[in-house]
């Protein structure tokens, strides 16, 4: 079987040690500074001068963000399935009152 799940992953040393390190406040001037640069850097990966949202969430959040930022209730959406991320897509959307068609292919299987 073929998961295509976030993890778990081997990490390089390099990433344990930092990962190790004493954590600095989120609310602080050197995080401030940081997501400065992390900002600028994925402008640079997207080639956009806009302004970019870093969501500090899990997946689900990041979906209910994109849910309730595009739809209103009562909006009629498709959503594609072939497993649990895209269930979990319609789970969301439906939770905020869009009128959901389900296309679902089973496991494996490509939409």
């Amino acid at each position: 079987m073929n998961l295509r799940v976030p993890g778990p992953t081997p990490c390089p040393e390099e990433v344990l040690q930092a990962g190790a390190r004493q954590m600095i406040n989120h609310r602080g001037p050197e995080f401030a500074e940081l997501i400065n640069v992390v900002h600028a850097s994925l402008q640079k990966v997207f080639n956009t001068q806009s302004d970019i949202a870093v969501l500090t969430c899990s997946g689900t959040g990041g979906l209910e963000a994109a849910i309730v930022n595009t739809l209103s209730p009562g909006d009629r959406i498709l959503c594609i399935s072939i497993g649990v991320f895209g269930d979990r897509l319609a789970q969301v959307a439906e939770a905020y009152g869009a009128d959901v068609v389900h296309l679902r292919f089973p496991l494996g299987e490509a939409a």
